[in-house]
């Protein structure tokens, strides 16, 4: 059997792998096809007619469907459709694969398989990546920002809080991020195989399921630690939490498939927006909800109010919420981001 090799790529229709400088890169079945197919026919443009004969067999779909194939083909490749090195569109036809090939005999030594493939092999548990991925760089956000937020807390002026507070705060951090983190991966990991030519859609429906199930969880231990220990019945946010900044983070990760610090900013800005607007919903989220705590329980250290007037309000009003929610989101999207990509 053949196996072509360009650039940094190596691709293998047999084993149904594309590899890049050693590591598996991942692409639906669908999309696999369509890039077998353009670099058996690189002499030539493939029309569009045909590709749906040969890709889209046992489904009737739409030119859309075929140019967001393309599209997430260029980002998984690097290419870039204004001045392409791999995929050349041809106007009203449809499209060919244009940078030099080298085919070869596709007999790999053990050695040559990429790690995905011999997890496969081996029997991982389906998903086990993802979310391991995701609950690694959910948790390592949580905890930074939590020590960051518990410093500066104690360093504001007129804080009751001591240094300690920091190491409290990275805890409930790390933990609520590594759950959180965990549920969106696992999320991911069900749509993912599903996608087809919907992957945006499926991998945010997939994330925010699997955010809101965590943090539904996340939601319940909290209410019921803080009965048990210290009777205080305080309105804990997760469920919805969960659903919406697990939404913006799968769509973040589907939009940038390739490329890590790319994929990792935006997901951290849409998480950031979607924290931004459950706030101004009325919706806190970690740090919202412990300063709701704190407010609570008489004799409480873990007021936040000391960061609203570091920015001139009387307590943690409408704007230092804003600001706490959206940097809490973005840098929870950002570490989910990396861990997720650092899997592949």
């Amino acid at each position: 059997m053949i196996r072509y090799r360009f650039s940094e790529f190596t691709l293998s229709p047999q084993r149904r792998l594309l590899v890049r400088d050693g590591r598996e890169v991942s692409l639906i079945p669908r999309y696999f096809d369509l890039l077998v197919l353009l670099i058996e026919r690189r002499h030539e443009a493939v029309h569009r007619r045909e590709i749906f004969e040969r890709v889209w067999t046992d489904a009737n779909v739409s030119d859309s469907a075929l140019s967001q194939a393309v599209r997430t083909i260029r980002r998984t490749l690097g290419d870039d459709s204004s001045e392409p090195r791999f995929i050349r569109t041809v106007s009203r036809h449809g499209y060919q694969f244009v940078l030099d090939v080298v085919e070869e005999e596709d007999a790999a030594p053990p050695n040559d398989v990429p790690r995905g493939a011999a997890e496969a092999a081996v029997g991982a548990p389906v998903g086990q990546p993802h979310w391991i991925g995701g609950a690694t760089g959910g948790g390592l956000a949580g905890l930074a920002a939590g020590g960051l937020g518990g410093l500066i807390l104690a360093a504001a002026p007129g804080s009751v809080a001591t240094i300690a507070i920091a190491p409290v705060l990275a805890v409930i951090g790390g933990v609520c991020g590594a759950l959180g983190g965990g549920g969106v991966g696992a999320g991911l990991a069900l749509a993912e195989p599903h996608a087809r030519s919907q992957r945006v859609w499926a991998c945010t429906a997939g994330a925010a399921l699997g955010g809101g199930i965590a943090g539904v969880a996340v939601q319940w231990m909290a209410r019921w630690g803080l009965a048990a220990l210290v009777g205080v019945d305080v309105e804990v946010g997760g469920g919805l939490e969960g659903v919406v900044i697990g939404g913006a983070a799968g769509m973040g990760y589907a939009l940038a498939t390739v490329r890590r610090l790319r994929s990792a900013l935006l997901t951290g800005v849409l998480c950031g927006l979607a924290g931004l607007a459950l706030t101004l919903a009325g919706s806190p989220l970690v740090g919202g909800t412990i300063h709701a705590i704190a407010d609570a329980v008489e004799g409480s250290r873990a007021t936040l109010a000391p960061l609203g007037r570091l920015i001139g309000e009387p307590d943690l009003g409408p704007v230092s919420r804003a600001i706490l929610a959206f940097g809490e989101a973005a840098t929870f999207g950002l570490g989910l981001a990396c861990g997720l990509r650092r899997r592949e």
